[in-house]
């Protein structure tokens, strides 16, 4: 008796774990089987073999009858007994990575199986596993089927994971969407040509993986062929494009004309426009921003975010700029929801305080001025300016005299702070010359700030966005040729540390009616 069985025996244990070169040359002096006494472990509730060269099992396995867990990865098994079915408390059978063509027709009728695993054989075939009914996990990828598994029985309630890749399979059955449990579905790399629409009626399925199949539809395949392909993407495609059969065809054949005019209007989302969101933290250089009380008094709300890969060269410079223009006019209300400011994130030093003080005691280096000077000195300055256009002009003022007003009411100023305590920022007014952008200017600091909402200011950026993606001020682009856009995510954050906004997070950039994909970062 080998002394790992002996100790198991003498010590009445419930697990057998058998691996390693001494027991490599015990199974090799036993002809390629185990010790016949491992059988007589009739308590063990886990068997693991693993790298062995372990051949064949006796039909002794039966004896077995309190196990649960049988693992034997990795052997040189071209067979397993039939007696395999009379474990009846089994749940878990991993034979991955041996030499099987087949599987004991009596597995089928494992009620108490949850997970079966074997892959990395040379099955053919396999049995039905319609009276699996606890059946939850099943993985036959690296086979050589040829037909889907029989397992499309709303009996098999709990199945949630088909693993088929890798086999030469050459279809989905219809018959799939009767799994009432199943989530994910991979069938990579087959013969599969054509996907049947009823798939994305699969009540909870939210992973499909057909990558490395020979789909006849080009739009199709070169969808699911992209690494930044989205599992919904694929189910959107299967609903909007993919055949039905007759009878389901029959059945919408009202609405075919519509669906014709919609395939020719859409565009696979492999082909849209992209923002990729990177999370705070994955690139260095991005500041947090820490909020202090004296500007919750007068300008409580803020959003900011970093805009990578802008191209701003020749007259696309003109053209974000214009862009804020028209947002200040148009959702920002002539900046009394809300203001917009943009800096190049290489001048700004971190970390960033959104603070406020009082007028005289502030000083900023307004934009296309020559000096810093107090928020105060600006403030009359522009009035001045203002008076006197208006006595020439004869007509109201226009550019930042507008918005002087907006700031009468409060006894101390809004502004975004630097790391040295330079004011880069002066809301709803100006920015400060030390951090604007120019033509080279590849990486942007997006400012909000708002006194009416946390949700308008977040409006705004989001609107902002979409007009850099809209307008190609980007040098990214996605592999179908079209525009792209990398945003990476700022927090901003209370004295004490806590968080009170992380933006863009998995709420925002909800674009309805726009091709555009979003990408979020994992959480």
């Amino acid at each position: 008796m080998w002394d790992d069985v002996q100790q198991a025996l003498k010590e009445k244990r419930y697990e057998l774990v058998l691996s390693g070169h001494e027991v490599n040359q015990l199974i090799e002096e036993e002809k390629g089987q185990l010790d016949p006494a491992v059988y007589d472990l009739t308590q063990l509730n886990l068997l693991k073999v693993t790298n062995t060269p372990l051949t064949s099992l006796s039909k002794d396995l039966a004896r077995l009858i309190n196990l649960t867990n049988l693992v034997l990865q990795n052997n040189r098994l071209d067979g397993l007994p039939d007696t395999l079915g009379d474990l009846e408390k089994l749940k878990f059978l991993d034979v991955s990575s041996n030499r099987l063509a087949s599987l004991p027709p009596s597995l089928s009728h494992h009620s108490a199986l949850t997970t079966l695993n074997v892959t990395g054989n040379q099955l053919t075939e396999l049995p039905s596993f319609q009276e699996c009914v606890s059946l939850a996990v099943l993985d036959v990828s690296h086979n050589q089927l040829s037909e889907f598994p029989d397992v499309c029985s709303a009996n098999l309630a709990h199945l949630s994971e088909v693993r088929l890749a890798n086999n030469l399979v050459q279809q989905i059955p219809v018959a799939v969407v009767d799994l009432p449990a199943l989530k994910l579905l991979d069938v990579a790399h087959n013969n599969i040509k054509i996907v049947p629409g009823e798939v994305s009626d699969t009540p909870k399925l939210k992973e499909l993986n057909l990558k490395g199949n020979p789909l006849s539809d080009r739009r199709f395949k070169k969808l699911v062929e992209s690494e930044r392909c989205l599992p919904r993407q694929v189910l959107d495609y299967i609903r909007q494009h993919c055949p039905r059969s007759a009878g389901q065809e029959a059945k919408g054949k009202k609405g075919k004309g519509k669906k014709n005019k919609f395939r020719e209007e859409e565009e696979v989302d492999v082909l849209c426009k992209e923002l990729q969101v990177l999370g705070w933290g994955e690139r260095e250089g991005v500041p947090s921003v820490l909020v202090r009380a004296p500007v919750k008094e007068v300008r409580p709300y803020l959003v900011c975010c970093v805009i990578h890969h802008l191209d701003l060269s020749n007259d696309l410079f003109k053209r974000f700029i214009s862009l804020q223009t028209k947002l200040h006019d148009g959702i920002c209300e002539k900046r009394m929801v809300a203001t917009i400011a943009t800096h190049d994130l290489s001048k700004v030093q971190a970390p960033l305080y959104y603070t406020a003080h009082a007028p005289k005691e502030m000083h900023i280096h307004p934009l296309g001025r020559g000096k810093e000077i107090s928020a105060w000195e600006l403030y009359s300055s522009l009035q001045r300016e203002a008076e006197a256009q208006r006595k020439q002009q004869k007509r109201n003022v226009a550019g930042l005299h507008r918005f002087l007003h907006m700031l009468e009411p409060w006894e101390q100023w809004p502004c975004l702070e630097d790391g040295q305590g330079k004011v880069i920022s002066l809301p709803p007014i100006t920015n400060s010359d030390s951090t604007k952008i120019t033509q080279d200017t590849t990486s942007v600091l997006l400012e909000v700030t708002s006194s009416s909402s946390l949700n308008k200011a977040k409006e705004i950026a989001d609107t902002l966005l979409l007009a850099v993606l809209q307008n190609g001020l980007s040098s990214k682009s996605t592999e179908g040729g079209e525009a792209a856009v990398v945003v990476q995510q700022v927090r901003v954050e209370d004295e004490n540390g806590g968080l009170r906004v992380l933006y863009p997070s998995h709420t925002d950039l909800a674009f309805q009616q726009e091709k555009v994909r979003v990408i979020m970062p994992v959480k």
